[in-house]
């Protein structure tokens, strides 16, 4: 007797969310396999009785977890700046797939969401409130939020501390008791050189021999 192919299953119904009519339920066997953004299930061409294919399940399967990785990257966003990077692997480590997470925050990045090159510059600036900082250091800081390497060097070497910014904040030191080697030492660690440290100093009225 010849083996029954199995019926193919089919699409049961493509309906919007009560919550958001932009959004809507893939149902397949009276289940509901996906909630998706209306735009992306007409891009996959889902409708009520289209067939239900492996293949199918497996892009609209993706494209759930894109826009539930969406939904994460969003509400990092609501609480501070990220890097397009940095933003996708906090979502990965929310419990989002990687690659579903660096698509969102790729749709984000595309939609004007995220600008890695103003989160750079701000986030630059927000490290030399803090006290100045070398072109090194602040590259540094940068890519380990994410920054790619090029945008990082470009934003840090903009925003480094000209030798005028670095005296004034070694005068305020001295006008404010701090001895020399407390000051070298906090500029040694935000990356500076020892010459450039001594120039501060001594343009600073510190004697730096002593």
């Amino acid at each position: 007797m010849a083996r029954t192919r199995a019926a193919t299953k089919r699409i049961d119904a493509v309906r919007a969310t009560p919550r958001d009519p932009n959004l809507v339920e893939v149902r397949v066997a009276a289940r509901t396999v996906a909630t998706l953004p209306r735009s992306r299930a007409d891009e996959l061409g889902l409708r009520e009785g289209a067939a239900w294919t492996p293949a199918l399940a497996a892009r609209v399967g993706h494209a759930g977890a894109v826009e539930l990785a969406r939904e994460a990257a969003l509400r990092f966003l609501a609480k501070r700046a990220w890097s397009a990077s940095g933003l996708a692997e906090r979502v990965a480590r929310a419990g989002h797939d990687l690659e579903a997470a660096r698509d969102a925050v790729g749709a984000l990045l595309a939609d004007g969401w995220l600008d890695d090159r103003a989160y750079a510059t701000d986030r630059a600036e927000r490290l030399q409130r803090r006290g100045s900082r070398s072109e090194d250091a602040l590259q540094a800081a940068l890519e380990a939020d994410g920054v790619a390497p090029r945008l990082a060097r470009a934003v840090a070497r903009e925003s480094a501390p000209g030798p005028a910014e670095l005296r004034a904040e070694a005068r305020a030191a001295r006008a404010a008791g701090e001895r020399a080697g407390r000051v070298a030492a906090r500029l040694a660690r935000r990356g500076f050189d020892a010459d450039t440290i001594r120039d501060a100093l001594e343009r600073a009225g510190y004697d730096v021999d002593e």
